[in-house]
């Protein structure tokens, strides 16, 4: 127990921050409509009795559910209703989830009857008490109807055929803890906020002691299933990850609503009747009582059972720095302050970010953790961010998801995030609050005035065009913050850096090198298309997809990653969610079949140029090999069309197997094929129908034409898109197969796309070198005529060394460009060795190099227009 509670004044929400709150409600008519919409929200829980609002925090009596059936269907309808499918509108229809197809209300019983006829004399549910009488459809009543326990649910579910639906276990996470007993607390604390009265602040602290009272009972380790089984995930009354946010917004309710608790006779003297009725071991006769209930029960409870929220990093230290600060700024500000530089300090040490992956999802939600911490902190040290800015990398940890954002319409699915060549049309760093708005207004800070305050303080620009792009490219409204000064001064100053700097993003090539992603980009506008690598495997969040590759053009994802593993299909480890994280679901090469191991990469060569932009990098530990080596380079024919020279380097193993995929669509070959059994390595897979390519003309190489599918509606209509791929790997045979994707996260649809792979075999180490030209274009004329690819030789030697690459690429117009790529690794000492002078053994190009990349591009009369060697990772 607090034996005496040293909190005196709200930490978050100090007088003059609230009067500039009320100020502003006052002058604005957005912050005035926020205001209104707010009270609104909370006139549900203000018409609520007292007793009925003590009422509605539940016990830990009935088993919770994170899904009525993760991947289950409607016992009516018997339509597909997976994952949060269910509808839940506790405040319309308590006790109940709906239907999204036939509209249908389970339980069918009334468990409010059942649920009330439980109660003990501390007001917690027994079931050993319950009237089970009262378990019957409520629509079919005679006993004798075959529907009569149709729907029903005591609160374990209901069962038929094998199945249970758990409607009660997730109605109340759902319904009545987040909804009713969470949607109280923040709105009504929202609600005293904005108006001062004392009404709402009194209704917020009732929930608020009774949630104390039981929450440290919650442990959904022991007391919650997910995906249908008890899998010892922590948390409270939610899952770990909802628990940390869950808890961190109660200790700020109640930091908004002490200071008007404090003095609240009628307050006391309700919370004192209910202790003496329901017997409660806390009297809570003054407020000293109510006050350590509260904070024993929601603040220390959780400091002392950190697992119960320990979530995504750094939202774990986030909640805790709150929970300490809402107990005491003046008694613990230097412990909060000690454990926020810790905090921040690894938040950022990965180029910025965490390193945890899910590119657009988990490791969004740490630059999101970030901006809260940096935002709210602010507010209790005015310091707070203008150190944290000189002392950390933050201009990186902002810039990190608009450095990775293509087309600003998509983000590479890399790791637990997104879904298949899905748009991601917005910047995901940080989220922006648009006002008028409800009450995350009050209790989010806002993200337009964090940003513009980067830059004020790193002089981006960026920062200011990401604020004006996510306000819809307009002033008006600026900065959304109802706690801000100077509204019309922010106004003027971004209207004045927009008019003098432009609207358009500042955005190159770039590589993350502790992230282990490399983008490559060229063109502007419409005419934007961005190449990435991402040379690493595993980790936080991560699949086995080291070597994946990735292409965003002309408006599409073209080679997709599959994205976010579909659970709805079973959980984690059903069979369809683990594929998403095999080495065999990307773009990239297995050996012997296997995935890779957990592991990182090295940037190789880097060059960012105006024609021709490369990466190489290498990761032999991911194959356990002597090579792991991918190099990239994104060539420019215009404005509007591009390749892609792919080389893959690996040595290793015995089998080596390439796979490509693109977007949906039908992929035609320039060769017949034929049925084959399925490789026995794949068996575990979600592949199928593999087919041997064979081609007629051994002399051309294999050509592969995906004619896109715009199954989405991104392209204007009647657009074609189309991706051709060249492969010219030496020796190589080529299947052609499909691979089994989901459509998303929350539904149940399907798809099979058509994939390529190249395979080589040989003896143990096998080395091999991949190599293809990838040609995306709009219609049907390829903006690439030809593909050669040429011997290397050093001079006065017959020695050859396929890994030492030359090609010859010819445009449509009748330009030609040379590319030449060594093999700098060589770990196998082969001779020539790149070091030695290479000749190109054809007449037209009497070119000699030893740099390990060359590009040499000639107009169509043989005149040179550029030449290029790239020496140095640079």
């Amino acid at each position: 127990m607090v034996e005496t509670p040293t909190k005196t004044r709200s930490t978050f929400f100090c007088p003059e921050r609230v009067q500039r709150l009320r100020q502003n409600i006052a002058k604005y008519s957005w912050a005035k409509e926020t205001a209104q919409r707010i009270v609104k929200v909370a006139e549900f829980w203000k018409q609520m009795s007292d007793d009925e609002l003590w009422a509605l925090m539940f016990s830990p009596t009935i088993t919770r559910s994170w899904h009525v059936w993760s991947n289950g269907f409607c016992p009516a309808c018997k339509k597909p209703v997976p994952m949060y499918n269910w509808r839940i509108d506790a405040l319309r229809y308590q006790w109940k989830v709906q239907c999204p197809h036939c509209k249908k209300f389970f339980p069918t019983n009334d468990f409010s009857a059942f649920y009330r006829s439980g109660l003990n004399e501390r007001g917690i549910f027994d079931p050993k008490r319950a009237d089970r009488s009262l378990l019957f459809n409520a629509e079919h009543p005679d006993p004798n109807d075959p529907l009569h326990k149709f729907g029903v649910d005591d609160g374990e579910g209901y069962v038929e055929g094998g199945n249970r639906w758990r409607f009660i276990g997730a109605y109340l996470i759902y319904g009545q803890w987040k909804q009713l007993v969470l949607g109280g607390i923040r709105n009504l604390a929202a609600a005293y906020l904005v108006t001062g009265e004392k009404i709402y602040a009194r209704k917020a602290g009732i929930l608020l002691d009774r949630v104390a009272d039981l929450y440290p009972q919650f442990d959904f380790r022991t007391q919650a299933v997910v995906y249908e089984r008890h899998l010892g995930s922590n948390g409270y009354v939610s899952i770990w990850h909802d628990a940390c946010e869950e808890t961190r917004l109660m200790a700020l309710a109640y930091d908004a609503v002490f200071e008007a608790l404090q003095d609240d006779n009628e307050f006391f003297q309700f919370l004192h009747r209910k202790a003496l009725h329901h017997r409660l071991p806390n009297p809570k006769a003054d407020f000293a009582d109510i006050q350590r209930n509260i904070e024993e029960g929601i603040l220390l409870d959780p400091l002392r059972n950190e697992h119960k929220i320990h979530s995504n990093f750094p939202r774990t230290p986030f909640t805790k720095a709150v929970l300490l600060s809402v107990l005491s700024w003046e008694q613990n500000k230097s412990a909060v302050t000690k454990l926020l530089d810790e905090t921040l300090q690894k938040a950022t040490a990965v180029d910025g970010v965490t390193g945890e992956k899910g590119l657009a999802g988990y490791a969004a939600f740490a630059t999101r953790a970030i901006a809260e911490i940096l935002a709210l902190f602010d507010v209790a040290d005015n310091q707070f961010l203008r150190r944290a800015v000189e002392r950390l990398p933050l201009r990186s940890t902002f810039r990190f998801h608009l450095d990775t954002w293509a087309l600003s319409q998509y983000y590479p699915n890399i790791g637990d995030a997104g879904s298949f060549a899905r748009k991601v049309t917005q910047y995901v760093g940080v989220p922006f609050i648009k006002l008028p708005s409800d009450a995350d207004a009050i209790f989010v800070p806002s993200n337009f005035t964090l940003f513009w305050r980067l830059y004020e303080l790193t002089g981006d620009a960026d920062f200011v065009r990401i604020i004006f792009l996510a306000n819809g490219r307009k002033i008006e409204g600026l900065p959304h913050d109802l706690f801000a000064e100077n509204h019309e001064e922010v106004q003027v100053k971004v209207t004045k850096v927009i008019a003098e700097q432009g609207e358009e993003f500042s955005l190159k090539s770039v590589n993350k090198q502790n992230w282990c992603l490399a983008i490559l980009r060229s063109g502007k506008g419409e005419n934007e298309r961005v190449v990435w690598l991402d040379y690493d495997s595993d980790g936080g969040h991560g699949h086995f997809d080291g070597m994946n590759l990735g292409m965003f053009a002309f408006g599409l994802d073209l080679m997709p990653d599959f994205g976010y593993p579909p659970v709805q299909f079973g959980g984690w480890d059903s069979p369809k969610a683990r594929w998403y994280f095999m080495t065999a679901a990307h773009n990239t090469v297995l050996v012997d079949g296997k995935n890779q191991a957990s592991g990182k990469g090295t940037t190789t060569l880097w060059h960012d140029g105006e024609k021709l932009k490369i990466v190489r990098a290498s990761a032999p530990n991911l194959v356990g090999g002597k090579q792991y080596e991918r190099a990239i380079a994104l060539v420019d024919i215009d404005e509007q069309n591009f390749y892609v020279v792919d080389i893959f380097r690996v040595i290793g193993g015995t089998k080596h197997d390439k796979f490509v995929h693109s977007h949906f669509g039908k992929a035609n070959v320039n060769a017949k094929t034929q049925p084959v059994e399925m490789p026995k390595e794949y068996a575990g897979t979600q592949m199928r129908n593999f087919e041997k390519i064979v081609p007629a003309n051994k002399s051309l190489p294999l050509q592969v034409d995906w004619l896109v599918e715009d199954r989405y509606g991104y392209l204007p209509k009647g657009e074609q898109i189309r991706l051709r791929y060249f492969d010219l790997t030496e020796n190589a045979q080529a299947f052609l197969c499909e691979g089994w994707i989901a459509l998303g996260m929350s539904t149940t649809e399907d798809a099979w796309i058509q994939r390529l792979m190249v395979r080589l075999e040989g003896k143990s180490p096998l080395q091999s070198t991949f190599v293809a030209v990838i040609v995306p274009f709009v219609g049907e004329s390829s903006p690439i005529k030809e593909i050669h690819r040429l011997q290397l030789r050093a001079p006065d030697s017959s020695l050859y060394n396929e890994a030492n690459v030359a090609l010859e690429i010819v445009h449509a117009d009748g330009n030609k460009d040379l590319i030449i790529a060594m093999d700098t690794e060589n770990p196998l000492n082969r001779e020539p060795d790149f070091r030695n002078w290479q000749k190109v053994e054809q007449p037209e190009w009497q070119i000699s190099t030893s740099a390990p990349f060359c590009f040499i591009r000639k107009d169509d009369k043989g005149r040179i227009m550029i030449a290029c060697e790239v020496r140095v990772h640079n």
